[in-house]
């Protein structure tokens, strides 16, 4: 009698596929978890994106539109604005109304921010101590924003022309990433 010797045994199979098992799952998992870096990387970018054009476009509105709004705020003592689809319509100009409604519904390379997610506050360049004091300690600003106000310094300039603009966005959410972007307008 013959016997056929080609092939594998039961036994060689389960050692091959248990071989191949321990090699193949580190490599799926830094897959993965590049494939989630990767992803988070690109909406920071996206992000960054955003705040920079957010800059721009507030720098294109009517400057006079954006003081009145502060200066509501600060006989108020609030001393910001949260800049939202609700304020654009008390803009002045349907042009300037229009280019601040778009700013707050586009979709930016495939992400969407809700408005808890994408939040613009303006106030003035001219901030005295105390009312850096009570923006630090607003519950309604995010960290992120209170600690960045509370790196100015105390300027009593009589300069009227500058406004501060942060752009607060969180672009990430498992776990929370968030970016923040400052910067200045003023009155041409």
């Amino acid at each position: 009698m013959l016997k056929n010797n080609k092939g594998f045994s039961l036994i060689e199979l389960f050692a091959m596929i248990l071989i191949t098992t321990v090699i193949i799952y580190p490599l799926l998992q830094s897959l993965i978890s590049n494939i989630q870096i990767n992803s988070r990387l690109n909406d920071r970018r996206s992000a960054t994106n955003i705040a920079d054009g957010t800059l721009y476009t507030l720098d294109v509105l009517a400057f006079t539109d954006l003081q009145g709004l502060v200066d509501t705020a600060n006989t108020n003592n609030d001393y910001y604005i949260e800049l939202n689809l609700d304020e654009c319509n008390t803009l002045s100009s349907p042009a300037d109304e229009a280019v601040c409604t778009q700013l707050f519904n586009s979709v930016w390379n495939n992400l969407t921010l809700t408005s808890s997610e994408y939040r613009v506050f303006l106030y003035n360049y001219n901030l005295p101590q105390s009312y850096i004091d009570s923006l630090t300690i607003n519950a309604n600003l995010p960290i992120e924003v209170r600690n960045e106000i509370g790196l100015i310094a105390e300027n009593t300039n009589s300069n009227t022309t500058l406004l501060r603009v942060t752009v607060w966005i969180e672009y990430y959410q498992d776990p929370v990433y968030t970016l923040i972007l400052s910067g200045l307008i003023f009155d041409e």
